[in-house]
């Protein structure tokens, strides 16, 4: 399903960082590639309407 906000962007980049350990092949390996496409999709789509990243937090 195509990343239709910045919202539904946070919640799929969440998600794939949790499935980073999933095994290639496996329900959890091809949720993680479908995800990739979409995160990679909606940047190439919206980039340059995004708004600027949160910097990180350092302590």
């Amino acid at each position: 399903m195509p990343i239709e906000s910045e919202q539904e962007l946070e919640q799929a980049v969440q998600e794939f960082q949790r499935l980073s350990d999933a095994p290639e092949g496996s329900e959890e390996g091809r949720r993680r590639s479908v995800l990739d496409a979409d995160i990679k999709s909606y940047y190439a789509r919206c980039a340059d309407t995004m708004r600027p990243a949160k910097p990180p937090s350092t302590g």
